[in-house]
């Protein structure tokens, strides 16, 4: 290893950080809405928490925008669960296979043996238009991204 390298090492203090993924089954109790984080978080490595925040914020926004308050906080949330599902779905199938790399070979299921990181690749380069669609899906303007 280069000195370098191995000196960033040794001065390194490393931490670790639990990963883990919410999906809410409601987002709206009463005159309440979840957004962001707080209605779903999808795992790190999907890296569309902010987006998803963001377009929680103009879904709601544009919901309520009419005079019903109830209607539109209905209207937000069948809106935004399909696309925050999609995400924690993502997240989990990816994670699934980070995981199983962790694993001994004798203790991986088939699935776990036959996935191969091209897949895991394809999958993650697909997942740009897999969020498109559930954009589409749950009614929600899709920016090209």
């Amino acid at each position: 290893m280069a000195p370098q390298v191995a000196e960033i090492f040794a001065r390194a203090r490393p931490f670790f950080q639990p990963i883990f993924d919410l999906e809410s089954p409601q987002t709206v109790f009463g005159r309440v809405a979840l957004l962001g984080d707080a209605a779903f978080v999808a795992r790190p490595h999907v890296g569309a928490g902010v987006t998803k925040a963001a377009l929680d914020a103009a879904s709601l926004a544009e919901a309520v925008r009419e005079d019903d308050l109830a209607a539109g906080l209905v209207r937000y949330q069948s809106k935004q669960r399909p696309f925050g599902r999609c995400l924690v779905a993502l997240g989990r199938e990816e994670g699934a296979y980070l995981s199983a790399q962790l694993k001994p070979r004798e203790q991986r299921s088939e699935a776990e043996l036959r996935r191969s990181i091209q897949d895991v690749l394809l999958a993650h380069n697909s997942r740009t238009e897999n969020l498109r669609k559930a954009l589409v899906a749950s009614g929600a303007q899709a920016a090209d991204t």
